[in-house]
This record gives C-alpha cells, structure tokens and sequence, in this order.
C-alpha cells in the first residue's frame, strides 16, 4: 500500500513539472535577442559648408634700388576670415578617409611700412581673399575625424602701391609714380591639419589650421619691386553632408 502511494505521488510531479517546464520554455523564447551595437559613422559623402575665423600673415616687398634696410620690407597683417567649403570624402573599410576640398574666403590682410628714415613715403598691400583645393588624409574614430590636409593655393592682392605723407600722388622725385596701383592673383601651396565631429547623420562641426604661402609677384614703380605673402588661418567650420 505504502508503494502504491509512493508511485502515485510520484506520477503527480511529474504531470505538475512538465506544464512547468514548458511555460518557462516559452517564457525564454519570447524573450527578446539583445539589441546589435550600432554601426559606427561612415565619412563618406559629399558635404557644402560655411567657415569663419581669424587669419595673420606677413607681406615681403623687396625694393633692389632702395638702400638697406629699406630694400628688403616686412608688412605684418591680421584680419578676420569667413567663406565656403565644399568636398567630399571616401571612408575605407579600415576607417581611414581620402577626400578633396575647396574653399574660398574672404579676408582684409592689409598694412603698410615705411620705405625711408624720412617717414615721408611707406608701402601698402592689401590681400582680400584666400582660395585652396585640397587633398585630405584621414582616421574616423565613429564620429570624430582627424585629418591631414595640403594642395595649391591662390591669394588675390587687392591693391599695392607707394604712398606718400602730404598731398595724395604728388612726385617726389618727378620718376615716382605716386598713387599707381597695382593688383594680382598670387598662386602657392597651402597645408594643414583638421578635426572634425559629426553631430548628427549630416551635420558635421569642426576646426582647421592652414598655412599658405605664395610666390613672388614683381611691379614696376620708378624702379623694380616685388611682393610675396605667406598666410596662416585658424577657422571653425561647420557642414551638411549629403
């Protein structure tokens, strides 16, 4: 009787137990898989874009028949910037970013210098615009870029000319040829660094030094003259990628 007993309560768990098992079966099969890692930031893409920041430089006026120190003249200048970008890039499997850019932005680079110890006449130069087309070499952290960057560069010289202290354009000596203006489109190379953050899909923020230098232009005032320019820009820049 006692067996009798034994084997029925046994047979009872085992009916209780299944039903049991089988709800937690299907409780661990509704579960929901976790969620994949999201995809990190694909660079690639063309973008159009605005930027604007501070720039310096220094224009070189050589004047061979003017004695030393007043043959070989240094003009330090500063200004704000701001302009456009547009490019685009390609991101490889291994992250590493290729691209090309160009840009153009306005400036005010002007100044003068003295070009005698009478202080009666001084040198003039004003660049205002700086325009680049650019390679660029970079790493993609997800959404952060870091990027070298370098190409040619072209510089537009507003005016250059000698002016003189007391009545505009007069001739002193009768050979020189007073308020004469020259102007000119200087081309040189341009290199830099940049990083860059991807705020959203098509919204990209960032920050860029270039430094550019341009080759010597040559004038004719009452004797030969020549000019170059060297550039430095620090510029924000912000962009919307297609």
């Amino acid at each position: 009787m006692k067996g009798i007993l034994l084997g029925v309560v046994g047979i009872s768990a085992l009916f209780i137990a299944a039903p049991l098992s089988t709800a937690g079966a299907a409780d661990l099969a509704l579960k929901a898989p976790p969620a994949p890692p999201a995809a990190a930031y694909n660079w690639t893409g063309c973008y159009v874009g605005g930027n604007a920041g501070g720039a310096w430089g220094n224009s070189n006026v050589e004047i061979p028949l003017y004695p030393a120190p007043y043959n070989n003249l240094n003009i330090n200048d500063a200004s704000v910037i701001g302009g456009a970008q547009i490019g685009c890039n390609y991101m490889f499997s291994n992250r590493w970013v290729v691209g090309i850019e160009g840009d153009w932005d306005w400036t005010r680079l002007n100044g003068s210098t003295v070009t005698g110890s009478s202080g009666l006449e001084t040198y003039y130069t004003d660049f205002n615009s700086v325009a680049s087309v650019r390679g660029r070499l970079g790493y993609g952290w997800d959404r952060t870029l870091l990027y070298v960057t370098g190409g040619g560069a072209w510089s537009n010289l507003q005016a250059a000319n000698y002016i003189e202290t007391g009545p505009p354009c007069l001739p002193a000596p009768p050979s020189f040829l007073g308020c004469t203006t020259h102007s000119a489109t200087f081309g040189g190379w341009t290199a830099g660094v940049g990083i860059e953050y991807a705020l959203t899909q098509n919204w990209i923020v960032g920050a860029e030094y270039l430094y550019a230098g341009f080759g010597r232009i040559d004038f004719v005032y009452n004797g030969p003259t020549n000019v170059s320019e060297s550039i430095s820009q620090l510029r924000a820049r912000v962009s919307f990628k297609f």
